[in-house]
């Protein structure tokens, strides 16, 4: 009992003490973090995944945003903050302080670049897509996009990962490699695509592969989402009665027009995507479907229509039989002739 009174006074002075020290630390701290000297135009720096300290202060430096890195140093020590740095890349656009530049990084306030693959997208407009946003070259993306190693691990057959990189916004950080978000957009697919899809596929007599196949010709060939389970049933009736599937935008993928345009020598040239003079799907996805695609794919209409023409309004006429098509193809060409007039 004689001890009890004294307690409280030793532990007041021992946070006294601690309250003295932290004080006289961060006047330290502030006395010596000075901001860095002269014109300032704005920095970016860029911290890889798995920098330790010293290689941190080491960009921070050669960054020109640490005039004095012992001060950053000391904080990161102090507050046992080394695990909490964030790998990324950071903008500066005004002059940082030491404390400035060490909150940000423990904060993890990288810039983060925003990627929308558009339903019908192809590789190579996803590779374009993130050229322009300085993320990855378009030729290293198309090098992984097409490697027969990444294609096995991630267990996508055919000669690409067309097909597979599923429509939707995406968030990268930097640095991030061509085969990072590869996965990130498989991964995607998976998530969404209906878990039955193979064995409905399978029940139909096809396989998961070509029903991406059939449901990225649809995206390229009508985007009205009522008009998707029609080209479904056209494209499937054209297969079962072994008719070529003579549609143009697996021509353009083929020869690499992504303008939009055929032409009639486009038609007569061969190769693996040349529906007009192939019979049966082309040798994979000629783009990236999204959700209402891959359904009708799976899903076709029950209709008997084997042909249609665009009304070059979005939305098409169907036809039973070729008079009827060719009819339909000769007033709308017609009609694009008054318009023009």
């Amino acid at each position: 009992m004689s001890t009890a009174p004294g307690r409280p006074r030793r532990v007041g002075r021992g946070v006294a003490l601690a309250l003295l020290a932290a004080a006289l630390l961060s006047a330290f701290l502030l006395f010596f973090d000075t901001y860095p000297a002269g014109g300032w135009e704005g920095k970016l720096v860029l911290v890889p995944k798995g920098s330790r300290l010293p290689e941190v202060v080491a960009i921070l430096r050669e960054g020109g945003i640490l005039p004095h890195p012992p001060v950053f140093r000391a904080l990161v020590l102090l507050t046992f903050s080394g695990r909490r740095l964030h790998y990324g890349e950071y903008a500066f656009p005004t002059p940082p302080s030491a404390f400035e530049a060490w909150r940000r990084l423990v904060r993890g306030d990288v810039i983060k670049y925003e990627v929308t693959v558009p339903p019908g997208a192809n590789i190579y407009d996803v590779a374009k897509s993130l050229e322009e946003n300085r993320l990855v070259t378009a030729e290293a993306f198309l090098a992984a996009a097409t490697s027969p190693a990444f294609l096995q691990r991630l267990g996508i057959p055919g000669e690409s990962v067309e097909g597979y990189l599923f429509p939707d916004r995406y968030t990268f950080v930097k640095p991030v490699t061509p085969e990072e978000i590869i996965e990130i957009m498989v991964r995607q697919f998976r998530r969404k695509v209906p878990a039955d899809a193979e064995k409905r596929a399978r029940e139909e007599g096809l396989s998961l592969h070509q029903v991406v196949t059939i449901a990225s010709i649809i995206e390229k060939e009508t985007g009205v989402e009522e008009e998707k389970p029609i080209v479904s049933a056209v494209i499937r009736r054209r297969l079962a009665l072994g008719m070529p599937l003579q549609m143009d935008p697996t021509v353009i993928y083929g020869v690499k027009r992504f303008d939009g345009t055929v032409t009639r020598k486009d038609l007569r040239t061969a190769g693996p995507y040349n529906t007009y003079l192939n019979r049966g799907l082309p040798t994979g996805p000629i783009a990236n479907p999204g959700l209402a695609s891959i359904a009708a794919a799976l899903d076709p209409a029950k209709t008997e229509y084997l042909y249609f023409v665009s009304k070059n309004d979005g939305t098409h006429t169907f036809s039973l039989t070729l008079s009827e098509h060719n009819r339909a193809v000769e007033r709308f060409r017609r009609a694009a002739r008054e318009n023009d007039g």
